[in-house]
């Protein structure tokens, strides 16, 4: 296989938030995001109460709606429904007449008071039924003034997870690749775009960042030693880890726990999947064919994991059981299926599958079972990757000659562009 084929195969493959009150009905789950189908929840989020009038106090409720509208679940009723009743009322339960909200559709209510001191934010968060006006949530949040948006979204997710069960990603940070053909480097960013940085500066190409459980590592491939080398960005340290600088090209797949990474090593007709620890250094091969094997993921548990490899002529997805070592074939259709990645809840597998012409973000249980396309618009789309909750996909999509990345619903419903820079952004992960 000629090295650029090969390049080509691999590659697609702050503050504190403190209970108000301690009897709520937090264990109450009022939407099944699971089921076959969900009625989507209409949820009001007026602007916010301050001692004075501040811009802060709008731009906090409108990120939040922004948040509540980019989780799916929700319908955010727009602020022109909101006539001066609706305005001057207080955030207490005493102060709302849920009748009237009632009475325009709104099923959620989100109430904040805004408190400025000393350079110092702080919010007292209320979520309410509508139907019977009892309190789901309530919280007091605090952040550095200039931190406000992460408070934001801690808000948003604390929302989720009241109402689905488990917290949202919006206050997830997106690791990415973006620049030209020849100039990439690896970046993190909040998921509204904010707060970004680079995590590579090497003014040559680093590709395919891998992200450890913690966020406190990041792997990638560079070649600014000329070849295509493995290297650990240690964000705490703010300080770089060679891991193998080998002949041969050296792809990080994934993290096994929150300091040993996986990755595979292609030299010659060989490829070896290795373990790597970046605190003890030990290096272990857990794998070895002839032909392509990359793409590694460890189930939840580490009982199984799943790779591509040539071995039938063309990529194709596989599983092997860690114990047993033996291999089970898990995608037929197509002479083309790349980029798995486990779902954390270890129930489903995500994947690449070339399919008319285009690349596809598809799904599978993990017996290779069931299998479905998610995306439909004939473009390359590529590197899925589940959120952390397991209820999202990260992706990549070529569309009009630009990368962009996306993130969607496990079922392909709620598609959303994510943008960050000016250029190609490709190749996400989701970040602690």
């Amino acid at each position: 296989m000629k090295k650029g084929r090969l390049i080509i195969f691999i590659l697609c493959g702050l503050f504190t938030a403190g209970m108000l009150m301690a009897d709520i009905a937090g264990a109450r789950v009022y939407l099944d995001i699971y089921g076959k189908g969900f009625k989507k929840i209409t949820v009001a989020v007026p602007n916010f109460k301050s001692e004075k009038a501040d811009r802060l106090q709008t731009d906090m409720s409108d990120l939040l709606n922004k948040d509540l509208d980019l989780s799916g679940f929700f319908i955010v009723a727009p602020q022109s429904l909101f006539d001066k009743e609706f305005l001057n009322e207080g955030v207490e339960k005493q102060e709302i007449n849920f009748g009237s909200w009632r009475s325009v559709g709104v099923e959620l209510l989100c109430k904040g008071r805004l408190l400025l001191k000393d350079g110092e934010v702080a919010l007292e968060a209320f979520l309410y039924d509508t139907l019977d006006g009892s309190m789901m949530l309530a919280k007091r949040y605090r952040s550095r003034g200039e931190d406000w948006r992460r408070l934001v979204h801690r808000f948003a997710d604390d929302i989720l997870l009241t109402v689905t069960g488990e917290k949202g990603i919006m206050s997830s940070r997106i690791v990415f690749v973006s620049g030209r053909r020849n100039l990439k480097e690896v970046y993190i960013a909040d998921i509204d775009g904010f707060n970004l940085k680079k995590v590579t500066n090497h003014n040559n190409i680093s590709v395919a960042p891998a992200v450890s459980p913690t966020g406190r590592y990041i792997a990638y491939t560079s070649y600014k030693g000329g070849g295509p080398n493995l290297y650990v960005k240690d964000m705490d340290a703010n300080r770089e880890i060679t891991v193998d600088i080998s002949e041969g090209m050296k792809i990080c797949s994934s993290w096994l726990n929150n300091a040993t990474l996986v990755y595979s090593h292609t030299v010659g007709r060989y490829s070896t999947i290795y373990t790597y620890n970046v605190e003890t250094k030990e290096k272990r091969s857990i794998m070895q064919r002839e032909g392509i094997i990359t793409s590694v993921s460890f189930s939840p548990n580490g009982s199984k994991l799943v790779f591509v490899s040539d071995m039938y002529g063309s990529p194709q997805i596989f599983i092997r059981d860690s114990a047993s070592g033996e291999i089970k074939r898990l995608t037929y259709y197509g002479n083309y299926n790349s980029a798995p990645s486990f779902s954390p809840k270890g129930d489903l597998i995500t994947f690449v599958s070339k399919i008319e012409g285009a690349f596809e973000i598809s799904v599978m249980d993990v017996n290779g079972g069931n299998q479905r396309v998610l995306t439909n618009g004939g473009a390359l789309n590529d590197s899925p990757q589940f959120s952390p909750c397991g209820r999202y996909l990260l992706f990549s999509s070529l569309v009009g000659g630009r990368y962009s990345l996306h993130t969607m619903l496990f079922n392909g419903e709620n598609k959303r562009l994510l943008k960050f820079t000016d250029n190609n952004e490709e190749q996400p992960k989701f970040a602690p």
